[in-house]
């Protein structure tokens, strides 16, 4: 008896695009209350955005990003492969089946008059072996966080605000955990952020300063063994002992028991003043601006997460209270703009 086996051709499989976002829900931070300029309520997100090719090769031809409250659409930007190149530096964008494009660090800032609950985004690809048109569209929550904890401002005397919430901040380079973190520098009586040429630690007005708590609660993580380098200096990785985390130093972050936690980052190596587990109240000693970790010269970087761990955790708007500014005292949560010279009250 002789068996007819029958082969069938094996279809190939459809060529498609896969998107995907980082966060995959989008916090929004909503810049409402600003000491000056007012311009109005303004809110702004930001995302990396992954675009994969599944089942064969193709060229990327466009991005679409709409911005919706509800069903009603807020913003649009249409984005051809010419400035989806510019954004990438990448002059080919043909992406092989089972590779991948990212776009790093978008950002987005407009009115605040209705919040953004969604962002939709539409890519079109171009088969390379059938020539078709490949769509693929990706929807992404947005929240609005509404700040929980009165964050007083956390050092004494006058300091730049060199990076805040704005579209020159580099913080949003990395959109998770630090998209909406501030860079404080102290002032010295001359305007400047330091003295002589600015090579030693000690030349630097904001070395050594005392970091105060912002407000009360407990001390979720702690890192106080990494050494301070000299100004522009870049960290052995060695010193990073493969934790991430270390990249910003030596580092204190306190939960306010509420969803909150606050991140003090850069500190001065051995200044610590709590440990992890500690109670806090608001006002005490954290520690002393130092220069740990991957940075440019002495300064406090601070943050707020949804939990203590850095890159792990998504980051949060915030804003502060208990400050001068431009001759005004704010005793209510304010937002703090890049570049705004904010002075903190004396202490005990």
């Amino acid at each position: 008896m002789t068996t007819v086996i029958e082969l069938q051709e094996t279809a190939a499989p459809a060529v498609a695009l896969e998107l995907e976002s980082r966060p995959s829900t989008l916090v929004a931070a909503r810049y409402d209350n600003l000491p000056f300029p007012n311009i109005g309520p303004v809110q702004e997100i930001a995302l990396d955005l992954g675009i994969t090719a599944k089942g064969g090769d193709v060229t990327i031809k466009g991005l679409v990003f709409q911005g919706y409250n509800g069903h009603q659409l807020l913003f649009e930007q249409r984005w051809p492969a010419r400035i989806i190149s510019q954004r990438t530096g990448e002059d080919d964008l043909t992406i092989g089946a089972g590779t991948g494009l990212a776009l790093r660090s978008l950002q987005f800032l407009l009115h605040a008059y209705e919040p953004l609950t969604h962002l939709d985004v539409t890519a079109v690809a171009q088969s390379l072996a059938g020539g078709q048109n490949v769509p693929a569209l990706l929807q992404i929550p947005v929240v609005t966080h509404t700040q929980q904890t009165d964050l007083h401002f956390q050092l004494t005397g006058a300091w730049w605000a060199i990076q805040a919430g704005d579209w020159s901040d580099f913080h949003k380079s990395e959109v998770y955990s630090q998209p909406f973190a501030v860079d404080f520098v102290k002032l010295g009586p001359d305007n400047q952020t330091y003295s002589g040429n600015g090579r030693s630690l000690t030349d630097h007005y904001s070395w050594d300063q005392p970091v105060y708590a912002t407000a009360g609660g407990k001390v979720a993580y702690a890192t106080f063994d990494m050494p301070d380098m000299l100004p522009a200096a870049i960290p052995d990785q060695a010193i990073l002992r493969g934790d991430m985390r270390r990249i910003l130093g030596n580092a204190v972050a306190i939960s306010h028991a509420n969803g909150e936690f606050s991140y003090y980052a850069h500190l001065q190596q051995l200044s610590l003043a709590v440990n992890e587990g500690e109670m806090v109240r608001r006002g005490a000693l954290i520690g002393r601006v130092g220069n740990s970790g991957n940075s440019p010269g002495p300064h406090l970087h601070f943050h707020v997460m949804n939990g203590p761990n850095l890159f792990i955790d998504q980051g949060l708007p915030m804003q502060f209270s208990h400050f001068w500014a431009g001759g005004q005292f704010y005793e209510e949560p304010t937002t703090i703009p890049t570049r705004m010279i904010v002075v903190g009250p004396e202490r005990e």
